[in-house]
């Protein structure tokens, strides 16, 4: 009985064989599921990689943005022509106003009581002139009969030509104190919007201070300055890119200053802007040019380019090994332009030679590897 019961207990090796190639054999299954896949003629495991071919350009395109400033062409600061007291203002900062509204007035009393003034001198002049003629119309009988001489009359028509002297210069004295009278008024030059008031009522000005900044809202435009050896290949486009309020707009015309800029050292570019286009003065805009440069190379992403030795960049093609395999090459590339995701580069590269796109870490030159179907 005891031995019995001792054989029941007892495992077999070859139980206890098969017992452990089961469980071997789950857990290669379990680790095999991300591992790479087998090559069928060796038995060998490969890594499956994102390839995509080469595509030789002779030229590559290198985008710039310059920033600049939407400026209305019409702007002026409003000033009083003559000096008084501000009597009036009719409109405030913000205000839209049109070609000939009024928007401050003077007092012109003051102004007025010297025009009466002068108006008075001019008809006491006339009189004057009146008693001069009656005078002559006199001594010319007295002279006839022989009563008076020709002196008297050279003295009175002498008289007469001062007299109208005056009265010129009074007439000219006039005119002045009509035109500060009218000139008393600030009128709007264009329509547009005020953007600064700068006086009060009751304030006592002089024509240096200015009262109201006025902006013109239609006719804007862009102001860019570009480098000078940029200007002739901007000036050959057709079409030009702007960007404002993160809208792109296109425009068919440009002005170009004649002045170079001392400070930038930069040529200030011109672009109308649409009447319709919701801009305001100083804001920041952009001018889009894409600038075309002839060389030979490929663009590929940052993801299939890894660091090489002393500086260079390296990159790896995938040679032809068997129907479904490839060989891992490493190949030294100069990388001529970068962009946000990609560059171009040139090296010891081939029209439509599969570059291995991703996955570089992982991999080394000479590896055998597969593609993704």
């Amino acid at each position: 009985m005891q031995s019995n019961n001792a054989n029941s207990n007892h495992i077999s090796p070859l139980s206890f064989k098969r017992f452990f190639t089961t469980v071997l054999i789950f857990a290669l299954a379990a680790c095999g599921e991300n591992q790479p896949q087998a090559d069928i003629d060796t038995g060998a495991y490969v890594h499956t990689v994102a390839s995509e071919p080469l595509q030789l350009k002779h030229s590559y395109q290198v985008l710039r943005k310059f920033s600049g400033t939407v400026a209305s062409k019409q702007s002026a600061n409003l000033s009083f022509e003559v000096s008084g007291r501000i009597a009036t203002i009719a409109v405030d900062e913000g205000d839209n106003v049109s070609k000939g509204q009024i928007l401050a007035r003077l007092d012109t009393e003051f102004l007025t009581i010297e025009q009466q003034q002068l108006q008075a001198q001019v008809l006491q002049l006339k009189a004057e002139e009146e008693l001069v003629d009656a005078n002559l119309t006199r001594t010319d009988a007295l002279i006839k009969n022989g009563y008076a001489s020709q002196q008297t009359v050279d003295e009175l028509t002498a008289q007469k030509k001062v007299l109208r002297a005056n009265q010129q210069q009074l007439q000219a004295n006039l005119a002045a104190k009509k035109y500060q009278i009218n000139h008393a008024t600030i009128f709007a030059p264009f329509t547009g919007t005020i953007n600064k008031r700068l006086i009060n009522i009751g304030e006592v000005i002089n024509p240096q201070i200015p009262a109201f900044e006025l902006q013109q809202n239609s006719n804007k435009e862009l102001k860019v300055g570009v480098p000078q050896h940029l200007v002739a290949k901007i000036k050959h486009q057709q079409t030009f890119d702007l960007e404002v309020n993160q809208q792109t707009i296109t425009v068919a015309s440009l002005a170009v200053n004649s002045k170079l800029n001392e400070r930038s050292r930069t040529v200030q570019l011109r672009f109308p802007l649409p009447d319709e286009l919701e801009a305001y003065n100083n804001q920041l805009a952009f001018f889009s040019f894409e600038q075309s440069y002839q060389q030979d190379g490929f663009w590929v992403p940052f993801t299939a380019l890894t660091d090489g030795i002393r500086g260079t960049w390296n990159v790896y093609t995938l040679a032809p090994k068997s129907h479904d395999s490839y060989t891992l090459v490493s190949h030294s590339v100069e990388i001529i332009h970068s962009e946000q995701n990609k560059a171009f580069i040139r090296g010891d590269l081939a029209q439509d030679q599969l570059l291995l796109s991703a996955g570089m870490q992982r991999l080394v030159p000479g590896q055998i590897v597969k593609t993704k179907q």
